[in-house]
């Protein structure tokens, strides 16, 4: 089967629909064969990524596990930015996002019932240390491959890791500023005389 590529098509959630024990045998062999076919290094993989329009992923870190109409139930707080690729994201598997994710999560689904996915260790020592948890590493694809079934991708605005840059800005002592007063009013000055009211948090910059 081919990988599916369309945003758009993966865009569409998947939900939830009673299967038997044939339908899950079925979809057991597609996925484990499918996921297999793409290298042993892969180690997930949800139904609609291959045409298939059913809640269902294989997920083959630490043994292989599908899960039939997972959700997840609980997040830790807790957060960490993972490089991940997608087979559905060409890009992705050239130059890896990073996304994310928490740490720790738990999940409900038909056929395993509850299942939670936590990092091994919290204190790792290095990237190479942390990248290197299979615990961890469980736990991202658990949340990448229910991401698929969501609808969602690891280019979504609300799943990259975004780091904040701060722009430092100078100015000269005669240079004029718009300044927002305690008052909220906002007001035109030089900055050698705006600086005076930066400082004491009387003002911000606008």
């Amino acid at each position: 089967m081919d990988i599916v590529k369309d945003k758009k098509q993966l865009g569409i959630p998947v939900e939830s629909i009673k299967l038997n024990t044939d339908d899950v045998a079925d979809i057991t062999k597609i996925l484990t064969t499918e996921l297999a076919g793409h290298g042993d290094n892969r180690v997930g993989l949800s139904a609609n990524q291959v045409g298939l329009d059913y809640r269902a992923c294989i997920v083959n870190v630490n043994e292989p596990l599908i899960l039939i109409n997972p959700r997840i139930i609980s997040k830790s707080k807790d957060v960490v930015a993972y490089h991940e690729q997608c087979l559905s994201i060409d890009s992705s598997m050239k130059k890896p996002i990073q996304v994310q994710r928490h740490t720790e999560v738990t999940i409900t689904c038909d056929n395993l019932g509850e299942l939670t996915f936590r990092p091994t260790t919290r204190k790792w020592k290095d990237s190479n240390d942390f990248y290197s948890d299979l615990g961890m590493l469980e736990s991202v694809c658990v949340q990448h491959e229910i991401d698929h079934l969501d609808g969602k991708l690891i280019t979504d605005n609300d799943r990259r890791w975004f780091v904040p840059i701060k722009k430092e800005l100078t100015f000269n002592r005669n240079d004029k500023v718009m300044i927002k007063l305690e008052n909220g009013t906002t007001e035109f000055m030089k900055f050698k005389k705006a600086n005076v009211l930066l400082k004491t948090n009387k003002a911000e910059l606008v």
